[in-house]
């Protein structure tokens, strides 16, 4: 049995308040009219986009704010779930930080500094760990569905060939690894999802706006790449569990 959109009666997207997340929602509320949605965001100025959707679609949308990298407020988002009693078909993290305000990528070794490895690696890796711990059961096991996360090409051990961004490369390969083991307790568990990390592509987000001005790869818009994406995991099944697939849908390399 495969994940099909069409089947997807309630979603999860954790990180919408823009770029990839927002298109994510937008995209899968336009695709599927009967898909409802609870999205998250963490800061109320950087997700304007997201709450105006509010009102045009107030009955397949509902809006949390929350700070996903707490574990207490993770809790909380689950037991109000919970309470709804409904089974979630599709979990997407979309929260991930390459740099902010104090914090740039490495590009050698004299730039490496302790605290910012220690938050990029909080932030890109633990929220992951954290959904699969709280939402594990309120996962829809009677069809099949999605967990996935937006990983990162760079976080590829094999792949890596030039270098540079220490914290964000290492955060990344955490996270695969998270992934990968996640979809190796949930087989065991006999659950029918299938776990997924996906490289998205280079996409044109505030996030990336600084790093893409000299880039060879193909650029591509918010909503490219929220497309690109639900087709990665439409029709996906048990045999795909634990893969890494980039936004064409081609298996990389851990």
């Amino acid at each position: 049995m495969s994940f099909r959109l069409n089947s997807c009666n309630y979603a999860l997207i954790v990180g919408a308040g823009h770029g990839i997340g927002f298109g994510l929602v937008h995209a899968l509320l336009v695709k599927n009219s009967k898909t409802r949605i609870m999205a998250t965001y963490r800061k109320r100025e950087n997700a304007e986009k997201l709450l105006s959707l509010q009102s045009e679609y107030k009955d397949r949308l509902e809006i949390i704010q929350i700070d996903a990298t707490k574990e207490s407020e993770i809790c909380n988002l689950s037991n109000s779930i919970k309470e709804k009693n409904i089974g979630l078909d599709l979990i997407i993290n979309c929260i991930g930080m390459l740099h902010n305000d104090d914090i740039l990528p490495e590009k050698s070794l004299k730039d490496f500094n302790c605290e910012a490895f220690i938050e990029v690696m909080r932030v890109n890796s633990i929220v992951t760990p954290l959904l699969a711990k709280h939402f594990e059961k309120q996962l829809n096991n009677d069809v099949t569905s999605v967990f996935t996360t937006i990983s990162a090409k760079v976080g590829s051990i094999e792949d890596n060939r030039i270098g540079g961004w220490y914290s964000y490369r290492a955060s990344k390969a955490a996270l695969n690894m998270l992934i990968k083991t996640i979809a190796i307790e949930f087989t065991r568990k006999r659950k029918k999802c299938v776990v997924l990390a996906v490289h998205p592509g280079t996409t044109k987000t505030e996030f990336s706006q600084p790093f893409i001005k000299r880039t060879s790869y193909k650029i591509h818009e918010t909503h490219e790449t929220a497309s690109n994406i639900l087709n990665v995991i439409e029709n996906r099944d048990s045999h795909d569990t634990g893969k890494f697939l980039s936004w064409d849908a081609q298996e990389l390399p851990w």
